[in-house]
């Protein structure tokens, strides 16, 4: 086992890094300040304590960020594991796990989403008391991003040659804060009043022990000094301290989405609102749209069947005149009706009949031999005659329109399509 040091009472080296994570941050810690308050009427005086923040490297950087290291004596955190993603089934659940240990205290909890599997996760949550996260801010803080991390939290990276096993210890005026690691995850988090150096020296001596019997990898360990320091004059961001904090980040990238403050806890509580009122909203506008989508299906059934009623009907009334052993459904009823009347009273072709109709179209094709039309079907009828063919642009289909329009009364092209391969096909009425 191997001791590393680092003192935040750091010297500019002149020495420049390669991190460039952090050089728009703002490190702070929080440090507690006893003050003596005097009651002149009763003639008393009364110890009390006040947290203050420090300084510990500035940002050279106009917008800045804000990171404060805490030394929190409750903080505690444990892995979880569930089957869904949604954070606000995420909280709930754990709510419910720290249900019984409720009565000791109010504790406030923070889920970090380490890995995604399917539709569960896997994370840590992290556990501390309401009084911890009573912290000072400055008012040019209020809009800008202000993180709130454990003090041994961001030294992880001086563990890499352990293969990020060990202990990270923060040591200031008044607080021993201590955290084991195996395989770069935080396992357990310890609190000690600081006297003196042996108070550090029983420290790693309990983790010793611990290790040993819970048969964890010891590793290494990594002390931060904070005593005393006092940089509120530097003119620079420390590089070092920077690059720690960077390479840190770079090996537990949850660390940037890890936020210890009552600002993050009453986003996600706001964003939990917003997102339930968003969701019974939606709920309510599913509702309202299935109500009206089955009315409006309803309607178009009722529709449809009052329109089949009529095409049944009409079909009835053309087999009961005219032909009561035509079987099948019948396409045109009033149509055939109408060529069935013609028949019936002698005025079927009266006038134009069928030669003349066959005349006049071999005329008209005879006279234009340039019209390369091709007609599929012909029916003649009573009132005149309907073509179906082709062409191969739709000039020629105006032009033998307009030919036409020399031997009957009206002519009128319906359904002009375009086909490939073929050309354009149309349908004809020609009435005489």
């Amino acid at each position: 086992m191997k001791k590393l040091n680092f003192n935040l009472n750091f010297k500019k080296s002149g020495q420049k890094s390669s991190a460039e994570n952090f050089q728009s941050t703002e490190f702070r810690r929080v440090v507690e300040i006893n003050e003596t308050v005097h009651d002149r009427e009763a003639g008393t005086s009364e110890v009390i304590t006040r947290k203050s923040l420090r300084m510990i490297t500035k940002s050279i950087a106009l917008r800045k960020n804000f990171v404060t290291l805490v030394p929190m004596k409750s903080l505690s955190f444990e892995e979880f594991s569930f089957p869904f993603s949604n954070s606000t089934k995420i909280r709930e659940a754990l709510k419910l796990q720290v249900l019984p240990f409720s009565a000791a205290g109010e504790l406030e909890i923070f889920p970090v989403i380490l890995s995604k599997a399917g539709r569960g996760v896997k994370g840590l949550v992290w556990y501390v008391t309401p009084s911890e996260l009573e912290i000072p801010a400055y008012a040019f803080d209020a809009n800008i991003s202000n993180k709130f991390w454990p003090a041994p939290l961001p030294f992880i990276s001086r563990l890499a040659q352990y293969d990020g096993n060990g202990v990270t210890m923060w040591v200031d005026e008044v607080n021993i804060c201590s955290i084991l690691w195996q395989a770069n995850k935080p396992v357990l988090s310890r609190w000690k009043k600081f006297i003196n150096q042996e108070a550090i020296d029983k420290e790693f001596s309990w983790y010793n022990e611990y290790c040993k019997a819970q048969g964890l990898n010891r590793g290494g360990d990594f002390i931060v000094n904070a005593v005393n320091n006092n940089s509120a004059d530097l003119s620079e961001p420390n590089e070092e301290f920077i690059k720690i904090i960077s390479d840190s980040v770079t090996i537990c990238p949850w660390l940037e989405n890890l936020n210890l403050s009552r600002k993050a806890i009453k986003g996600e509580q706001d964003l939990e609102r917003a997102v339930n009122f968003l969701t019974k909203a939606s709920c309510w506008l599913l509702a309202f749209g299935l109500v009206t989508l089955g009315a409006v299906s309803l309607r178009l059934y009722q529709v449809n069947m009052q329109t089949q009623a009529i095409k049944t009907r009409n079909e009835n009334f053309y087999r009961q005149v005219f032909d009561p052993s035509h079987t099948g459904r019948i396409g045109n009823p009033v149509t055939l009706a109408r060529n069935k009347i013609a028949e019936l009273t002698g005025n079927v072709g009266e006038g134009h009949p069928l030669e003349e109709a066959l005349a006049d179209l071999g005329e008209i094709l005879e006279n234009e031999k340039d019209l390369k039309i091709t007609l599929d079907t012909v029916r003649y009828n009573a009132e005149g005659i309907d073509c179906t063919g082709s062409a191969p642009d739709m000039t020629t289909v105006l032009k033998f329109r307009t030919s036409i329009e020399n031997y009957a009364s009206t002519v009128q092209v319906d359904n002009t399509q375009f086909v490939a391969g073929i050309g354009y096909r149309f349908d004809l009425r020609i009435r005489w």
